[in-house]
């Protein structure tokens, strides 16, 4: 099929399938140029110009993990020198020694040892602690885990973490929706069935989520599509995802080499402005995590379907960990460089609402406790 009839359709407000989605992938020079220009006004017709952040704090409440990934070298085993496992005050006192206490993203490994009861309590106590943050925690690997160690239904924990104050959950652990892919990956992570199931129940119960993909190991472009096209008949479905975030794999470098990621710039670009075309308005919020790609990287992408920068505040964690960026920028800094993109920076909570309020509402009530 000719890629100009693909990015018609898509100007046209028709849906392209996954196959039309490889075909424009696997377009060269100067075909993307169009590619990019398409992209460029789907997100435009979408997000008005529109560029968020999140000003969010984020709590790693244990690395232990039963689980081996081949992207991830942060996760320690039990009884290693590094193990670690936060109790719920001091998950509580991470966030009150955050700048960011209007939202905050709190997860961890697989540890063998900690209960439902646990997670609960985590919820429980930053909630009581801070009565008007968004929480944003728990991927659905750690769902599944909890569930399968438990022996209860995935539905029955989320609904004990929705009732202590859990708002929304990150989609990581997607890394690439096909088993054969995530076997020479991750072969102790859940499968492709499993993970979708925990997705699709949160949607149901009113939990949104973020969907996520990982990319630059040993995934091809057909696993790609594969992958966004499970997203998308998923979001038909719920219409639970908030947001679609495109993470580069970044491998465990040698001792004291430079850390970078496989992807070039280029095939991030190309990357987001087939998703961009590919998920027209039904994804509307296509993130570029400038602490994994960069600023003026992720900035780059703004021109070509992206309209998310990320968040403000990490601590250590999986990915983080390995990028070799900042760990902390203001929200000023963030707001300048979308500024100088002639784009319109705005603050979201984790779910995409307007975060600006809510955070003048936290400093306050922070100011009158004191």
């Amino acid at each position: 099929m000719d890629p100009n009839v693909i990015l018609k359709a898509a100007i046209e407000r028709q849906e392209v399938s996954a196959i039309e989605a490889l075909m424009l992938m696997q377009q060269e020079d100067p075909i993307f140029a169009d590619i990019f220009q398409v992209a460029n006004e789907v997100n435009r017709r979408t997000n008005q110009g529109i560029v968020s952040f999140t000003h969010r704090s984020h709590v790693f409440y244990t690395n232990v993990s039963r689980a081996s990934s081949k992207h991830c070298s942060y996760f320690r085993k039990k009884g290693d020198k590094e193990a670690f496992t936060l109790t719920a005050d001091e998950v509580v006192a991470k966030i009150a020694g955050s700048p960011a206490k209007s939202d905050v993203a709190i997860q961890g490994a697989l540890n063998p040892d900690l209960s439902i009861e646990y997670l609960v309590r985590l919820v429980s106590a930053v909630r009581e602690q801070y009565p008007h943050i968004h929480i944003h925690a728990f991927s659905p690997t750690e769902i599944f885990f909890a569930s399968r160690r438990a022996r209860v239904p995935a539905r029955e924990i989320l609904a004990q973490l929705k009732e202590a104050g859990l708002d929304s959950m990150p989609g990581t652990g997607a890394d690439i929706l096909n088993d054969k892919v995530r076997k020479k990956i991750s072969p102790d992570r859940i499968r492709t069935a499993d993970w979708v199931d925990v997705v699709k129940t949160a949607h149901h119960m009113g939990i949104k989520t973020t969907a996520t993909i990982v990319v630059g190991h040993v995934e091809n472009e057909i696993h790609i599509c594969e992958h966004i096209e499970i997203l998308r008949n998923i979001q038909k479905e719920t219409g639970g995802f908030v947001e679609f975030q495109i993470i580069p794999h970044v491998p465990e470098p040698a001792p004291g080499a430079e850390v970078r990621p496989r992807m070039t710039q280029q095939q991030l670009m190309k990357l987001v402005a087939v998703c961009r075309v590919f998920f027209g308005q039904i994804i509307p919020n296509i993130q570029s995590p400038w602490v994994l790609y960069g600023m003026p990287e992720a900035v780059q992408t703004l021109s070509v379907g992206a309209n998310d920068l990320g968040g403000t505040h990490f601590h250590q964690g999986a990915y983080y960990q390995a990028s070799s960026g900042p760990k902390y920028t203001a929200p000023e800094i963030l707001e300048k460089a979308i500024l100088k993109a002639q784009r319109r920076p705005k603050l979201r909570d984790s779910v995409y609402q307007d975060g600006s309020r809510k955070a003048q509402k936290t400093r306050r009530l922070a100011m009158a406790a004191r």
